[in-house]
């Protein structure tokens, strides 16, 4: 039975992370044929403290992310929302680990093949930014979203380093 939510926000909040992981996506050529893998499988995610379930599935190497959906879920990953984006940084091990936060039920070669192809994304954000406003600021433009983007990174890496030191701290 799908959730019955008071505000449109989780809906809202479905489509803008549909919109954004696909934008990325199709900016890296080799990434569609990665997703078509996981092709028919279903993703439940469950944003705790907020108490929002998206569920995303995938078909012809497109992300679908959705408020219900027909059958159960493959896999079920539940977490805070801070716990569950510090995920997207690879090089962060930590998340699957029982002090992470992160519950992962079901089949969890699926987590870790999504993992693994966000991973791997080398999304080609010059093309269409030079295409946009032509090759100068094509290009700084591209840079300023990739130093961004390292900058993302860093401050996830840092929030879930201080949040883990608080928590150990205030258990001491």
């Amino acid at each position: 039975m799908p959730a019955k939510y008071v505000t449109p926000l989780p809906g809202m909040l479905a489509m803008a992370l549909e919109t954004a992981v696909n934008n990325v996506i199709q900016l890296d050529k080799r990434a569609p044929a990665r997703l078509r893998k996981l092709q028919g499988r279903l993703l439940r995610v469950n944003l705790e403290g907020l108490g929002i379930t998206l569920y995303f599935t995938f078909k012809h190497g497109v992300v679908r992310v959705r408020l219900d959906a027909d059958g159960e879920a493959d896999t079920v990953i539940s977490g805070t929302p801070l716990a569950l984006f510090a995920m997207a940084e690879p090089e962060e091990a930590e998340w699957g680990l029982p002090e992470s936060k992160v519950q992962i039920n079901g089949d969890a070669s699926l987590a870790r093949d999504l993992e693994r192809i966000f991973h791997k994304l080398e999304p080609d954000w010059e093309g269409p930014l030079i295409g946009l406003l032509g090759d100068t600021a094509g290009y700084q433009a591209a840079a300023g979203l990739r130093q961004g983007a390292r900058a993302a990174r860093e401050t996830v890496r840092n929030t879930g380093q201080a949040l883990s030191d608080f928590l150990k701290d205030r258990q001491s």
